[in-house]
């Protein structure tokens, strides 16, 4: 495509025309214009692969695939002095972390907001780096322009957690599985197709059963499965509680205070206890390159950590092993300042099937076989493909989600012009929208802006998410196979947890912060408290628990702060990752107004005043990219305002008599409802102002299709109006001047 020298003008408000599909050509002219034209002061650099996965992707990969810990023989003192192996951590690699973290954020942030360092693909006068300052990475796709402001705001964050503050090569575990070796041979080759592995003795196991000590040597069988599903699923399409004592005894760290009705324990129809044997598996040090890369590419592409031993409490996890601790006497033999681990070379085994949860206690639920998680999966994802489909038919008719707050048409006046022209027609469901939000008064109007926004998001993330797990389970878990490569084991469903939890319990009975920590999807949430954590277990933050009653009160203050600085901090970086997102979506449009002609150019204007091409207003470049902080600093406020305000009615009101539940959830559900209304313009304007809703979720609209929804002149090819996908959507192959710049355009 060659480079356009002019942007269309923009569409008079007398003139009846479809406002997404100019501004969207608007949208990609401009971003041609900056990739070709060499000569203009704001420079674009493409959303180019395998580049622009370098920092968020290749480079902490690689480094952790790097063995880290070195397995040594070492002895212990005493007369007997026993040699066993160990795990010892060689210093160089451990401290070479923080140079390769300090790369992965000079990268990640090079390629969006351009870092010094990064010139760009062009040179002015033969000089130049790699990108030049002002550069951002950019697509013709909206979404994908977001998502790379996104890409590299969590690449940043993830990769430091893995990296720098979490240790992983030294704790992490994952839950792999191998046939039994019960007649020897090939039984016990791993079903990966790794190496052949003997049963284990329970000397060599450690004796570490269900993270207690054994002292049984025949009394700790593996469940029966067939037992299992016969005590659960017997007789009831839903599961039946396991209301035994030793089920109840052995739940999981703090689950003892969640013993209500509806609290199960079962496994699931893909989980063949008496064909397979899981363990734990620690980092492979002695493994092969293969063999770690398939561990570290698991591990980094576990956000929520299912199949994991740092798994988070949302979702129903196995319960991790309790690691034995090693002799006292145990020396370094490369050492003294050096980390001594244990080695398990045949992993700890994993016991507690019989006891894994069915869900959690913010409700996260679990599905037990495959038609439920086929229609538990069907079920969200149409609503959701439904819900996008009609979200973005209406979202083209309001100029709010077209151009954001600001532009040329600030109010949707314009649509009750739109539904009042002849011979300019639309569609019935169009028409009806047009006229029911031209009717609004201001107030209720702002009121659907935001239901609008939330579907259109909870669609987007129901919708694809569920999709993955579907694709991860029946395509390349059940019909490929597939348990390596890097994403563990695919065919068992207890690696499927929900998306989100339960709203009843989580929003209703706590509130804002119920509804950020419990019932919306926790993705991110090792990675947002990973700083804080990090700086607990080096005593920066916090401190360890002390006997006595003055000390546990210091304690729990301890423990508020620190909690109080979690959730901060995880506010922050979620709003710092999505302000990204907007950046990189808005700042290849963004020219200086001096740099344009002016009859009376200002002196006064400030520093950070820039002139938007897509919208032709100006707008403060900071304040934007401050505004996605803002409202999430706004919902951590928010939690601390409810939680003041609860103490002040348990205080005053509730010292006679307890609340009913009812007013108790009202009020709480009434407070969310008015908190995340009030703020949300903080994240959707600037969602709206990246041209985010500009982009097409659906690849068919059903309305469309039905011909009840769209507007003219949608489409190249008349009937085909419901076809939402274009060549834009098609990665392309990029050649640059270098050979970094040779990839894939997305």
């Amino acid at each position: 495509m060659s480079p356009l020298t002019s942007t269309p003008p923009p569409p008079s408000p007398d003139t009846p025309t479809n406002l997404a599909a100019h501004y969207l050509t608007t949208y990609r002219s401009i971003f041609y214009h900056a990739l070709y034209d060499t000569t203009t002061p704001n420079k674009v650099q493409p959303f180019l692969i395998p580049f622009c996965l370098v920092g968020a992707f290749l480079l902490p990969i690689g480094f952790l695939c790097i063995p880290q810990y070195s397995v040594v023989t070492t002895t212990t003192g005493g007369t007997k002095g026993e040699r066993h192996q160990v795990r010892v951590r060689r210093e160089w690699i451990h401290r070479l972390r923080w140079v390769v973290g300090a790369v992965i954020v000079w990268w990640n942030l090079g390629v969006v907001v351009g870092l010094p360092g990064f010139g760009g693909l062009s040179t002015e006068g033969g000089e130049g780096g790699w990108f030049r300052s002002g550069t951002t990475t950019a697509s013709a796709c909206t979404a994908l322009s977001y998502a790379a402001g996104l890409m590299g705001g969590w690449g940043t964050i993830w990769g430091l957690e893995t990296v720098v503050f979490g240790g992983y090569q030294g704790v992490a575990m994952r839950v792999r599985r191998r046939l039994k070796n019960d007649r020897g041979g090939d039984g016990g080759r791993d079903h990966d197709g790794g190496q052949a592995t003997q049963t284990q003795t329970q000397e060599e196991k450690g004796g570490i059963v269900n993270g207690n000590l054994n002292t049984e040597t025949n009394g700790n069988r593996d469940p029966d499965t067939a037992d299992l599903r016969r005590r659960n699923l017997n007789g009831s399409s839903k599961v039946a509680s396991l209301a035994s004592t030793e089920s109840t005894e052995t739940q999981s760290p703090g689950e003892n205070e969640h013993k209500e009705k509806g609290k199960r324990w079962t496994v699931d129809e893909t989980t063949d206890l008496d064909k397979y044997e899981y363990y734990w598996e620690p980092y492979p040090d002695n493994g092969t390159i293969w063999e770690r890369l398939d561990w570290v590419m698991d591990m980094f592409n576990s956000f929520r950590g299912a199949g994991w031993n740092y798994s988070i409490s949302s979702i129903p996890s196995l319960q991790p092993p309790i690691i034995p601790p090693l002799p006292e006497s145990t020396t370094s033999p490369v050492s003294s300042r050096s980390e001594i681990l244990p080695y398990f070379p045949h992993g700890l085994p994993v016991v507690s099937f019989a006891n894994l949860p069915l869900s959690s206690h913010q409700h996260f639920h679990r599905p037990l076989t495959a038609r439920s998680f086929l229609l538990s999966r069907l079920q969200p994802m149409l609503w959701s493909y439904l819900a996008l489909d009609f979200f973005s038919i209406s979202a083209r008719l309001d100029p709010y989600f077209i151009i954001g707050p600001n532009g040329p048409l600030r109010h949707p006046t314009y649509l009750s012009f739109v539904a009042s022209s002849s011979p300019f027609t639309l569609p019935p469901l169009s028409l009806a929208c047009a006229r029911f939000l031209a009717s609004l008064p201001p107030w209720a109007l702002n009121f659907f802006r935001s239901v609008f926004s939330l579907s259109g998001v909870l669609g987007g993330l129901f919708f694809y998410s569920y999709l993955w797990q579907l694709t991860q389970f029946f395509i390349l878990g059940k019909w490929l196979r597939l348990e390596t490569h890097g994403m563990g084991i695919l065919d068992e469903l207890w690696r499927y947890p929900d998306l989100f939890g339960g709203f009843v319990r989580n929003v209703l009975d706590r509130g804002l912060p119920g509804f950020w920590g419990g019932w919306w999807h926790q993705s991110f949430r090792v990675g947002f408290t990973g700083p804080v954590r990090y700086l607990v277990k080096q005593g920066i933050l916090g401190s360890d628990e002390k006997k006595g009653t003055n000390d546990e009160k210091r304690n729990k203050k301890v423990v508020t702060t620190t909690t109080i600085t979690q959730m901060a901090t995880a506010f922050l970086l979620s709003g710092f990752l999505h302000a990204l997102g907007g950046y990189s979506s808005t700042a290849f449009r963004i020219i200086s107004s001096s740099s344009t002609p002016s009859p009376s150019p200002s002196p006064s204007t400030p520093p950070f005043e820039r002139e938007d091409l897509l919208t032709g207003d100006n707008q403060n470049r900071l304040l934007a990219f401050l505004e996605p902080v803002g409202f999430f600093v706004f919902q951590f406020l928010g939690c601390l305002v409810q939680a003041l305000l609860i103490a002040i009615i348990n205080n005053r009101v509730t010292t006679t008599r307890e609340l009913p539940r009812w007013l108790k959830r009202t009020g709480n559900g009434v407070f969310v409802l008015l908190w995340l209304h009030s703020t949300r313009w903080m994240l959707i304007d600037d969602m709206a102002r990246s041209g985010l809703f500009l982009y097409e979720p659906v690849p068919v609209s059903v309305f469309r299709l039905l011909g009840v929804g769209g507007m003219p002149g949608e489409g190249r090819r008349g009937a085909w109006d419901w076809w939402r996908l274009d060549w834009e959507y098609v990665p392309s192959l990029w050649v640059g001047r270098r050979w970094w710049e040779v990839g894939f355009r997305m």
